[in-house]
């Protein structure tokens, strides 16, 4: 009878162990698993203890801020990753139960998350990420128990650059449509009231008496006033509608030639031209490309007061998807690099926008549309202009043409 109830014990001690056994390894297998998903995911993510301590740091996360999980688990550090100072992260907020502070440390940017009740979203700008910095839709949610103890905090970090960039670029398509229509219904009212004031000034100019020289002048000068409105008129129009385009397959070296002399004749500025010696021929309105180009090398031009170097680069390139408004196809890529002021980096997305200037005083020619049209007819001409720009280093724009696959006309020169 002892027997059976030593050996009754001693296999319920041995079923006791063996359970226990499989239930650590089952809990240690599915420790790992949730490690192997975490660190497998896509999406950027990190997970804090309750002591807001770095427990997971994954790969993709790794790849975002260029920090090693070796150099930050075990940290509090986690704002390594957005800041270049330290401050709290979205999930210290939600583990010390912070959550009213996140409207203070991110205005306007943030939100609850419409899935879950205790996740908050954040969309916002950092500068020091990458070469140009990133847009990130940050969501974090606190880690609860099943008796709903707050034990920890995730986080996720979506870079949304390009969506935000494509959003944008929508938005500034519909707003340049709407303003270019009622853009266009003023110019052509304002052009008509112009001709017919220019009509009169100029049959009061044959019918003013030849002593009444105060009369001559001022009536020179509403003339002149009266042109140079036509011709802002005549921009409006052009800027409303990308003009009247006419077509044909040109080579455009001459064309990139001869608009460095027009804008840097008798200048400061000293001009080095590199031209593939096979650049493909274009389907373009030579006079439009012509404004395109003339008004970027202004700008370089009043960019470097005291005088520099301008470059202007002409090559072909094949597009595939790396180029996001770009089709897949054959371009021309005309490069106009100069060292001058640059643009600051909140400027930058605006410099396309009609009237938007960086200039103290709006000289004549300078009243913020060269860019603006410049950016319509290169539309119109289903290619893009694009700008990088670094503050006392220069800016460089990029002009991109659909080209004609054939062999180019150009002479490899350098000027």
């Amino acid at each position: 009878m002892n027997n059976h109830f030593l050996i009754f014990i001693l296999a319920l001690s041995i079923t006791a162990i063996v359970s226990f056994i499989y239930v650590m390894w089952r809990g240690r297998r599915d420790e790992q698993k949730l490690i192997s998903i975490i660190h497998g995911s896509p999406i950027p993510t990190f997970v804090l203890s309750k002591d807001h301590k770095i427990i997971y740091w994954n790969r993709a996360l790794q790849a975002l801020s260029n920090i090693k999980p070796s150099e930050i688990l075990g940290t509090n550090q986690q704002w390594r990753a957005f800041y270049a100072t330290q401050r709290s992260c979205l999930a210290d907020l939600i583990l010390d139960e912070r959550t009213g502070e996140i409207a203070d440390l991110y205005t306007g940017k943030w939100s609850k998350s419409k899935l879950l009740e205790d996740a908050y979203e954040v969309t916002e700008f950092f500068a020091d990420l990458g070469e140009k910095g990133k847009w990130l839709r940050i969501t974090s949610a606190g880690l609860r128990d099943v008796n709903g103890n707050l034990f920890g905090a995730m986080e996720t970090l979506e870079d949304i650059t390009e969506q935000k960039l494509a959003q944008d670029e929508l938005s500034q398509r519909t707003k340049l449509e709407s303003l270019g229509t009622f853009a266009d219904g003023v110019a052509k009212d304002f052009d008509s009231l112009l001709s017919a004031i220019l009509r009169n000034v100029f049959l009061a100019k044959i019918s003013a008496i030849d002593e009444d020289k105060i009369m001559e002048d001022g009536l020179a000068v509403a003339e002149r006033a009266g042109l140079q409105a036509k011709e802002l008129a005549h921009r409006l129009s052009t800027f409303a509608q990308g003009g009247y385009t006419v077509r044909k397959l040109e080579n455009l070296e001459p064309l990139l030639r001869e608009s460095a002399r027009n804008v840097f004749n008798d200048s400061n500025i000293t001009c080095n031209i590199s031209i593939a010696c096979d650049l493909w021929p274009c389907e373009v309105d030579a006079a439009q490309i012509r404004q395109v180009v003339e008004n970027v090398l202004i700008n370089a031009k009043e960019a470097m007061p005291d005088g520099g170097i301008v470059e202007i680069i002409a090559e072909n390139t094949a597009i595939g998807t790396n180029i996001r408004t770009l089709g897949q196809g054959n371009y021309v890529r005309i490069i106009i690099k100069d060292n001058g002021t640059g643009i600051p980096r909140e400027n930058l997305s605006r410099i396309f926008d009609p009237y938007f200037t960086t200039k103290k005083e709006k000289e004549h020619g300078g009243i913020g549309l060269g860019l603006a049209i410049s950016d319509t007819l290169v539309k119109y001409h289903k290619g893009l202009i694009s700008v990088e720009s670094i503050v006392n280093s220069g800016t460089t724009f990029s002009i991109y043409l659909a080209a004609t696959m054939k062999n180019g006309t150009g002479d490899c020169g350098y000027e």
